[in-house]
């Protein structure tokens, strides 16, 4: 206000000064585009203000007689009327231009918030981003409460952190009927969010008396809204989907892998123990004592495989299916050892262990069969000549197990597979081939108890392979 009373004084002293070689009419002009000036610029309060004080000394100054304030003829009302209609119209039009503005910078503000939360809504995983998201962008800007429900059948299901008041619920049951776009109810405005001919969820913004927030903009958040949910589910769908094939195809794995290694050790037995029966008392000794070893081992690979499907359905229990207790490594491993050695395998198995017991938290069958399957992929695939060395040390607070051979190693490119169930490395010759769960189960075994495995192929003269098992160091006593 002070500003336009010095604009007001300035432009009445320019039309004042003026006046002498001028005239009464061009003085009045420029006591006019003064007051316009003021009223742009200031608002008519200003303008009107200034039309008042431009008017008293325009007829003080300006008008006959000078230094007299009359009112006595028509000419005399005229400067006045004059100087208050362009106060009115210059006023009127600087209103409106800024309000023009400011409808236009809280246009630009809501574009770029919507803008924003495009952006951030695209790397939401879950209806709970969703709305926080959203509640950052306030639609009503005040810090109000929002919420956002899930439509299922028919009713609403909060997502975390919308509000459970009574009120909210209801708002969001009678949004899930479908009966309009928003709907609004005391203190509250609701958007129904759609997917198609889908209602996906309900979104609720609390209303500061009349103001309240945008209903124009609070639709657009919705429409985003359910967009992301709509990805969400159908990620979701698209996930389940994948699952369920996974799982067919490890189905269909399974069965093709153990009917396979089924049907050869029962084909075996069967033709032994019919052989026996049939012909038995016309076999020398010898004979007799090859078919019973074979039926042994072939019985003994059936009880391995059978074990190695029953310990792998407890490792996809979790940890409910495991037991835990605290093992002596290298006692474990000896055993372990020594019954692969009486088992008859033209190899050398040596066993380089610390010095001190070392001792791990693990279930005690899931360790032997685990550690077993490792050791019989190292028997399997190298010659009967070479040597197999198993060793156990400490490192930092982990105990790492090694098993090296000197076979025929695993290519690069198989590497990154070869603890996936049901894999099978593949080979031009027809060599021996496991089950493909033998290290599926090792891996599930070791990250089960906190370490880890790994594979490294070849290890010296571009052959042989090394498993390492990290396993966390317990200080319990067994």
């Amino acid at each position: 206000m002070a500003v336009a009373l010095v604009l007001t004084v300035l432009f009445s002293g320019l039309g004042i000064a003026l006046n002498p070689w001028l005239g009464e009419g061009y003085a009045s002009l420029i006591f006019v585009v003064g007051i316009s000036i003021i009223g742009a610029l200031h608002g008519m309060t200003a303008a009107l203000i200034s039309a008042v004080l431009g008017a008293l000394l325009f007829n003080y100054f300006v008008s006959d007689p000078v230094f007299e304030i009359t009112m006595t003829r028509a000419t005399d009302l005229a400067p006045p009327i004059v100087f208050m209609l362009c106060a009115v119209i210059s006023g009127w039009l600087s209103g409106r231009l800024k309000d023009e503005a400011l409808r236009a910078s809280r246009s630009n503000a809501q574009l770029e918030g919507l803008l924003d939360i495009s952006r951030q809504l695209q790397r939401v995983s879950n209806a709970g981003e969703v709305r926080a998201v959203l509640a950052k962008r306030d639609p009503g800007q005040g810090g109000r409460r929002l919420g956002l429900y899930r439509a299922s059948h028919g009713a609403p299901v909060p997502v975390a952190g919308s509000p459970l008041d009574p009120g909210w619920l209801a708002l969001a049951a009678k949004a899930c009927l479908g009966e309009y776009e928003w709907l609004a109810a005391e203190g509250l405005l609701s958007c129904r969010l759609m997917a198609g001919q889908k209602i996906v969820g309900v979104l609720i913004v609390e209303r500061a008396g009349k103001a309240g927030p945008d209903i124009g903009f609070l639709m657009a958040q919705g429409r985003m809204a359910a967009l992301a949910l709509e990805r969400i589910d159908l990620a979701l769908l698209l996930t389940e989907a994948h699952a369920a094939a996974r799982t067919e195809e490890l189905k269909t794995a399974l069965l093709a892998s153990v009917s396979h290694d089924l049907r050869s050790p029962l084909t075996a037995i069967s033709a032994s123990a019919a052989g026996l029966l049939a012909f038995g008392d016309q076999y020398d000794r010898e004979t007799s004592r090859e078919l019973l070893a074979g039926i042994v081992e072939e019985s003994s690979r059936l009880n391995h495989l059978t074990n190695n499907l029953l310990q792998l359905t407890r490792l996809q229990a979790g940890d409910e299916g495991l037991h835990w207790s605290v093992l002596p490594v290298a006692e474990a491993l000896r055993a372990i050892i020594g019954r692969k050695q009486h088992g008859g395998i033209e190899r050398q198995i040596t066993l380089s262990a610390a010095h001190e017991e070392l001792l791990v938290e693990a279930d005690a069958t899931l360790f032997d069969l685990a550690l077993t399957n490792v050791l019989q992929n190292a028997v399997r695939y190298s010659a009967p000549e070479t040597e197999i060395i198993v060793a156990c040390r400490a490192e930092q607070a982990a105990c790492v197990i090694t098993v090296t051979d000197d076979g025929i190693g695993i290519p690069e490119t198989e590497q990154a597979r070869v603890f996936e169930r049901f894999y099978r490395v593949q080979r031009e010759d027809r060599g021996p081939r496991g089950t493909g769960l033998g290290l599926a189960i090792a891996r599930g075994f070791v990250e089960a108890s906190g370490g880890s495995i790994v594979v490294t192929s070849p290890v010296r003269n571009d052959a042989g392979t090394m498993i390492t098992i990290r396993l966390p160091l317990t200080d319990k006593t067994p």
